[in-house]
């Protein structure tokens, strides 16, 4: 549901328009899906006409040239001795060297690159093939995200190996290609790296478990992939406990909600408050209703979940999402100096709701079942 709510997020905010206009009613599922499909077709036109041959059986010449000039960077020849930046131009010796310290897992990047190369084509092809949202989610991951997951659980170590390729880089692209690296300098001495390897490292530790017998990989993906089957659902009509239809009102609700942000009047601090209780407000007809609670649970809130929830809401993920924050935001902000905007609160109120069973309360016991049995299991 997280992810819809991203989606609907923006669609929001392109309606906004209509709103204002108020000379007729909008029929938001309609609107909705149509902007959904515009999004769709944007992306299947790209990838055919940038990325894929006539018949989308293989990466068209471009993509192919691509990727014969990046591979002998990512899978290059065995190199003896001291590291030569004029044959290790594009990543650099500091990058190179570090992937060298992995061991056997220095092949690990290379095996990743083979992979896209050779099966990337299949799966942009079945992407723009699909004909649901579900069969979408369901190929983003199979081709793309769980392999890059397995990656990492495989070799932990190609996390921080890949972020001292940034934070040292002495590749030779500014130079080659005439660009001023001042501002990524900038960006990667301003940036807090630890933070963000403290967020990543703790999803890995729940995304590289075994739960319930089950691959928490696989159950991850499930999990988010249930936003396909709700989108499915809502644009076919079907009104079951896995459609938006069940709960319009808090849907038009929470559009009508982000709709209404403007920014020249409203600080940012007040509009993240606004937006997490219109977003709280749909997940507790979305996941607790009673009736449907336990159709949804099965959906989507495996034991493997329980631990993501846990460890996104934990105080060291929490304290890192803050130190993360305090780090971007001098670097997008329009003036530096200006007092960074406090979601301390409507964070707050977000990892609240990721305690399911506390979120429904006395609506649903569906969650602390669940929560029990997976606790049980651990012991």
């Amino acid at each position: 549901m997280k992810i819809i709510c991203v989606l609907v997020s923006c669609f929001a905010l392109a309606t906004a328009q209509y709103e204002d206009a108020g000379d007729f009613e909008i029929d938001y599922f309609q609107a909705f899906e149509m902007g959904m499909s515009q999004a769709i077709s944007y992306w299947n036109g790209l990838i055919k006409e940038s990325m894929l041959n006539d018949d989308m059986t293989a990466f068209n010449s471009s993509i192919i040239g691509m990727l014969a000039m990046v591979e002998p960077h990512i899978c290059p020849a065995q190199q003896t001795g001291k590291c030569k930046p004029d044959e290790n131009w594009m990543l650099g010796c500091n990058c190179r060297n570090g992937f060298k310290r992995l061991g056997e897992c220095r092949a690990k990047p290379c095996q990743l690159f083979t992979h896209f190369k050779n099966k990337g084509a299949e799966g942009l092809a079945k992407f723009v093939k699909a004909e649901s949202y579900t069969e979408r989610y369901s190929v983003v991951f199979e081709y793309f995200a769980n392999p890059i997951s397995r990656a990492l659980c495989e070799c932990p170590g190609l996390l921080d190996a890949s972020i001292n390729c940034v934070t040292n880089y002495d590749g030779q692209l500014f130079t080659l290609l005439g660009g001023d690296r001042t501002g990524f300098d900038h960006v990667v001495k301003n940036f807090n790296w630890r933070s963000l390897k403290t967020i990543f490292k703790s999803y890995m530790d729940v995304g590289c478990a075994q739960k319930d017998g089950k691959d928490c990989i696989t159950e991850l993906a499930k999990m988010y992939s249930i936003a396909g089957t709700f989108l499915d659902n809502t644009f076919s009509s079907r009104d079951t406990c896995l459609s938006m239809i069940r709960f319009e009102d808090e849907f038009v609700t929470y559009l009508q909600t982000v709709a209404s942000f403007n920014m020249t009047t409203e600080s940012i601090s007040s509009i993240a408050n606004r937006f997490i209780d219109a977003y709280l407000e749909l997940q507790q007809e979305a996941i607790c209703e009673p009736s449907c609670a336990g159709e949804v649970a099965d959906a989507f809130y495996s034991c493997c979940a329980k631990d993501a929830f846990e460890a996104m809401a934990s105080k060291p993920v929490a304290k890192a999402y803050g130190k993360l924050w305090a780090s971007i935001w001098p670097l997008i902000a329009e003036n530096s100096e200006g007092k960074r905007p406090n979601f301390s609160e409507a964070f707050k109120k977000y990892t609240a709701f990721l305690d399911l069973n506390s979120f429904c309360g006395a609506r649903t016991d569906v969650y602390k079942v669940r929560n029990d049995r997976c606790d049980a299991l651990e012991a």
